[in-house]
Order: structure tokens, then C-alpha cells, then sequence
């Protein structure tokens, strides 16, 4: 299976109905990946996960019903939509480490970001906690370029910094923003015009695996950020870099890798993986198609 497929998703959809077994695998990992970075984004990893598994599971059982392309993401959005919103409101706080973090709580590393980039990390408090007025957040971008761009430059910097003097695994960090992702902060702050604007971002989303990987690797920072960073310097033991450690991925043949290598998937569960590919390639509910592993 070979994540460098340029198909859109419709054209892996129609190959797929059309026989085609590896465009099966590399839609199911795409809409998997899809999956966890929304469930990760809003929730956090922990109570993230359980909704983006029944996701992949309602997938798995209702995609031999879609027969149109058009009507494949708006469907299987509205998957995804449902089980996020069973877990309850969006995660407003949090410090969890994880893979994604380099196994580092993020604030104290964002606290350390704070000493070297205090206008970045300021404006992305601004953005994220959503106690300043819309004023006061366009005066802080200025600088940066104005809303939103300058506010994805201010979190791309903060990226930067954080892969480069903390040991964090980010793969998604560039120097020049791609100007489509502009809406990205906001759509981590909880912050867009409406939930029909946020549920078209997402939905578009599905077209940038790139941008679902961005999101998912900086969830955890995103979630530090709309609960404020402590004052002050960052604890003695934030201060030395850990070693990095990449998130759990997966290769071309589904198998546990170490690699963080782009053309892997980002985090979800390898039994639900196989077991989504299975059910999608054998037509089969994934209850059964656990059988056939």
C-alpha cells in the first residue's frame, strides 16, 4: 500500500468498486488517519481514541452501502461527527505526553518555547484560550502578517522551535506556510464563524493527509494552549531535552514500525487498521472480518 497515491479519495472510491484491492487499502488508511486527527484535535488522545475506533468500526460495516463518490465524505464525516460529539464538549485543558510530544508534558515545554519566542506563544494563548477580543488578537498578529496567516506563522514557528531545541517528532513544521491552511489555528481554537464552517474544514481536510498529520501531531500542544501556559520559567527537569521518541506507525504492509516516515500511518490502533482494510477489501462486517485475521 503506498501512502504517495496522488488519487483523490473519490477516484480510490470508484477504483476500489471497481475491483481495485490496493486503492481499498490506501482509501481505508486515509479515512482512518482522517479519523484520528479529528477525534485527537477535539478530544485528545485519551478520550479520542474510543470515539475515532467506533468511527473506523461504523465505516468498516456501512461503506459496501455507498455506491456514489459524491456522497462518500459527507457520509463518512457525519460518522465521525456523531461518536466526537457522544465524548461530550471539546477538550478546553490539558498536559498529557505522549508519543506525539516526544513523551514530554507540553506545557512545561511550551513554556520553554515561551522564553525564546515570547510573541509567538503569546498570540497563540490569545487565539487558543479565547479571552482576548478580536482587536487585540489582529493588533498581536500584525507583525506576523495579520489574521489567520499570521497566527499559522506564529504556530508553525512554535513547531520549529519545539522540534529543533526540544526533541519533539513533529514532521509537519514548514517555513513557508501553505496559505490554504490559514483557517488551521482557528479550527484548533474552537474559534471559526459557525459549526458548519468547522464541519466544511474538516470535510476539506480529508483532501490534505498532510494537513490531518499537522494536526494530529500538534493536538496535544493545541489542547495545552486553549487551557494557558503557566507563568513563569519552566520547571528544572522541562529544561533538558528528552530524547525523542516517534509515534507508533505503520508500514506498507501494516506491520508495528518505530518510523515516524510520512508514508505510514499516524497513530491509530493496528488492530483497527487491519481490521478496517479487511472489512473494506472483503465486503464484510468487521465483526467477521476479524475472523479473517
Amino acid at each position: 500500500m503506498s501512502s504517495t497515491d496522488t488519487r483523490s479519495t473519490r477516484e480510490l472510491f470508484r477504483a476500489w468498486r471497481s475491483g481495485d484491492g490496493e486503492a481499498g487499502q490506501v482509501m481505508a488508511q486515509r479515512f482512518a488517519d482522517w479519523y484520528y486527527a479529528i477525534a485527537t484535535s477535539r478530544l485528545g488522545e485519551s478520550r479520542g481514541r474510543g470515539p475515532c475506533d467506533a468511527a473506523c468500526a461504523a465505516f468498516g460495516q456501512g461503506i459496501v452501502g455507498v455506491t456514489e463518490s459524491r456522497a462518500l465524505v459527507a457520509w463518512a464525516h457525519e460518522l465521525i461527527a456523531t461518536e466526537v460529539a457522544k465524548a461530550g464538549a471539546r477538550a478546553t485543558d490539558g498536559d498529557e505526553p505522549s508519543a506525539f510530544t516526544g513523551n514530554q508534558k507540553p506545557k512545561p515545554l511550551l513554556q520553554r518555547a515561551r522564553q525564546s519566542l515570547p510573541d509567538e506563544i503569546a498570540l497563540l494563548e490569545a487565539v487558543y484560550m479565547g479571552q482576548e477580543s478580536d482587536e487585540v488578537i489582529e493588533r498581536m498578529a500584525a507583525p506576523q502578517g495579520g489574521v489567520p496567516l499570521g497566527i499559522l506563522k506564529a504556530r508553525y514557528a512554535v513547531k520549529q522551535w519545539l522540534r529543533d531545541q526540544a526533541n519533539v517528532p513533529f514532521e509537519v513544521a514548514p517555513d513557508n506556510p501553505v496559505l490554504d491552511r490559514a483557517p488551521l489555528p482557528l479550527y484548533e481554537a474552537d474559534k471559526m464563524a459557525s459549526p458548519d464552517e468547522e464541519s466544511q474544514f474538516e470535510q476539506w481536510m480529508l483532501t490534505d493527509i498532510d494537513l490531518c498529520k499537522d494536526i494530529a501531531e500538534f493536538a496535544h500542544f493545541s489542547i495545552a494552549l486553549r487551557g494557558g501556559i503557566p507563568a513563569g520559567a519552566p520547571p528544572a527537569e522541562a529544561s533538558r531535552p528528552k530524547a525523542a521518541t516517534a509515534p507508533t506507525t505503520f508500514d506498507d504492509d501494516l506491520e508495528p514500525s518505530g518510523s515516524s516516515s510520512s508514508k505510514a500511518a499516524m497513530g491509530i490502533g493496528l488492530v483497527v487498521a487491519v481490521v478496517l482494510v479487511l472489512a473494506i477489501l472483503a465486503g464484510v462486517g468487521v465483526v467477521a472480518a476479524m475472523y479473517l485475521m
